[in-house]
């Protein structure tokens, strides 16, 4: 019998060569659709940015006598040309009676992170050249992220007061949100631009196609146009709207299998995913998201109908790297970005709110 064995390189011999794959699996690609297709807007001039919204008045249907001169008085509120309360006079009305300023705050994002000198100068770590550009870019990633979470976020905007008290920009959730704030906060939107498209099954598994196309008439009462929309949506509501496909809801028997459906017979492939949703009153271009947040927390029952040319983010400074000092300890990295949501009217943007 040998006196080597193989098994001896793990216990008493020494010199075995350790057989370590350059391969580092991070499963984790989760893209950021909304930081990915909003606009970028001008540069901020202020920690608290501002904007005005505008309406127009109801049509009228009322007629004037001929020769009656315009009355050189002020009309009352709700009373415009075309809608007074007698054909005998035209009242002069504020033409910017319907316009409101809406507001919103800056918020600061940064990753940090260090590494030891012997880490970064002396260690080899198979896959990786240099862990302080590993790290870099890693930290550029999660800064996205955070990101992308925040804007899908339903916070408040908050003011800086010093402390642990920093700005907070107002999320997609706040704008949208019944009241136009999800708790209290000088940033409310003004009661008569509150998102009217709105849709909050208590039970996402019981969205119908009905609740789908309710939004969108909504959306087009408001705006008077059929569009495109980007629906950003959990994974829960997106499975929703695949089962249109499956069944069908009754009040009485609860949801019926109906799926009939046409295939090439040489065909080996099975398709079943609902990607783009065409109503009467638009279309919805669905983008499964995993960082759409209430309270900080991901959820997977809320969807975000979005004209992303109503929606934009403003960038008081671009992801930016800076070295900081280096007192003995070994670099350190600070990755940080400025940055703002805008959502120009809420009554443009649709919302799924499921419960569950």
């Amino acid at each position: 019998m040998p006196l080597l064995l193989e098994r001896g390189y793990n216990g008493t011999q020494s010199g075995g060569r350790e057989d370590l794959s350059n391969l580092i699996a991070n499963v984790d690609a989760r893209s950021t659709p909304f930081t990915s297709m909003a606009k970028k807007g001008k540069k901020p001039g202020n920690a608290l940015m501002s904007w005005q919204m505008d309406a127009m008045e109801t049509p009228g249907v009322g007629g004037y006598v001929d020769g009656t001169d315009v009355s050189m008085v002020e009309g009352s509120s709700g009373v415009g040309q075309g809608e007074a309360a007698s054909a005998k006079n035209v009242l002069f009305v504020n033409p910017a009676k319907n316009r409101v300023l809406a507001s919103n705050y800056v918020q600061m994002f940064r990753r940090t992170f260090r590494i030891s000198s012997l880490a970064n100068e002396i260690q080899v770590v198979a896959g990786v050249k240099s862990e302080l550009a590993n790290g870099i870019a890693k930290k550029l990633v999660e800064l996205k992220r955070d990101m992308e979470m925040t804007f899908l976020n339903d916070g408040d905007a908050q003011a800086d007061a010093g402390g642990t008290t920093p700005y907070l920009t107002k999320a997609l959730g706040s704008f949208l949100d019944a009241d136009g704030e999800t708790g209290t906060c000088p940033q409310q939107v003004d009661s008569n631009f509150y998102c009217t498209a709105r849709e909050a099954t208590a039970t996402t598994s019981n969205l119908t196609e009905a609740n789908v196309q309710d939004v969108l008439k909504t959306l087009f009462e408001n705006t008077g146009t059929i569009r495109d929309y980007d629906l950003l949506l959990g994974t829960t509501l997106k499975r929703a709207f695949t089962n249109f496909t499956q069944s069908t809801l009754s009040a009485t028997v609860g949801a019926s299998p109906i799926k009939t459906f046409s295939q090439d017979a040489a065909s080996k492939s099975f398709i079943n995913a609902i990607d783009v949703f065409e109503g009467d009153f638009g279309r919805l271009r669905l983008h499964p998201s995993t960082f759409i947040a209430r309270a900080g927390s991901i959820v997977q029952t809320v969807g975000y109908v979005i004209p992303f040319d109503q929606a934009e983010i403003r960038y008081g400074k671009l992801p930016q790297i800076k070295e900081l000092t280096d007192n003995g300890g070994g670099p350190a990295r600070l990755i940080e970005a400025v940055a703002a949501l805008i959502v120009n009217n809420p009554k443009g943007v649709g919302y799924f709110n499921g419960a569950s």
